[in-house]
């Protein structure tokens, strides 16, 4: 019995998935179900698409710079928070991870304020500023269970050895916690490219993200050039989760 709901509820959450990627096959010019020739037409219109490509470069850079900056800001909190027994160190925790509670949409607003009173509306720094903030509890999540694991041992033979702290933590704790490091890292790259809500607010005519561009192609018209654009990203995602998977992160994210 439990394995038939189990399968049930695979089968629920990948069939908008499965039609998805079935209509982006589809010949015709709108969204049809079923139909008898399959096409590559609207998959060869995606990548030829200047919109598309532009803001599919500007998601990667923008994923980049903003999980890049997450990870090396989570790694020196985190070891604050573990090893270095900060004062408030549990408040800290939960004060890196309260993006988690705030509503996107009030997030995105608050910050949609915050640059326009600065004047760095439409700029892709602010933008990539929002994404960090939206990113770094995952990573922090992946890094806090990765230091857990590491014996407090080996870092005080270090020291009485005579290694500073900067060499114990760069030379010790960075290699051993690597693969969450990893984990993190990829994790809030691909979080980073898909985010939608913050961007919408934070994204001028120019910073138009992959997401927010097809949700903008989507209010002025509706083709299959949409499930094709959709289909690339859930490979893309599914590649991700792989690599997730063989780096150990999911197994960290379970904790």
């Amino acid at each position: 019995m439990l394995l038939i709901f189990n399968l049930a509820m695979i089968g629920f959450m990948l069939l908008p998935i499965s039609i998805i990627v079935w209509m982006s096959f589809t010949p015709e010019a709108f969204f049809v179900l079923p139909f008898d020739a399959f096409s590559l037409r609207w998959y060869s219109a995606a990548l030829e698409h200047d919109g598309f490509r532009n803001s599919f470069l500007l998601s990667l850079r923008l994923a980049f710079v903003s999980a890049t900056i997450a990870a090396v800001l989570s790694f020196l909190a985190a070891y604050a928070i573990t090893r270095l027994k900060a004062p408030g160190a549990k408040g800290l925790d939960s004060f890196f991870l309260s993006p988690l509670l705030i509503p996107h949409v009030v997030l995105g607003i608050a910050l949609l304020q915050f640059v326009n009173s600065v004047g760095l509306y439409n700029n892709f720094w602010a933008l990539a500023a929002a994404h960090i903030i939206v990113i770094v509890p995952f990573v922090m999540r992946l890094l806090i269970a990765s230091m857990a694991d590491i014996p407090a041992e080996i870092e005080w033979a270090a020291l009485n050895l005579g290694a500073s702290r900067l060499r114990v933590m760069f030379g010790i704790v960075l290699p051993i916690c690597a693969p969450g490091l990893i984990a993190g890292y990829v994790f809030a790259f691909i979080i980073s490219f898909d985010e939608i809500v913050v961007t919408i607010f934070m994204a001028g005519p120019s910073q138009q993200t992959l997401p927010v561009r097809m949700y903008g192609y989507l209010s002025d018209q509706f083709d299959p050039i949409v499930a094709a654009v959709s289909s690339l990203l859930i490979l893309f995602a599914a590649a991700v989760v792989v690599l997730l998977e063989r780096i150990g992160g999911l197994k960290l994210l379970t904790r």
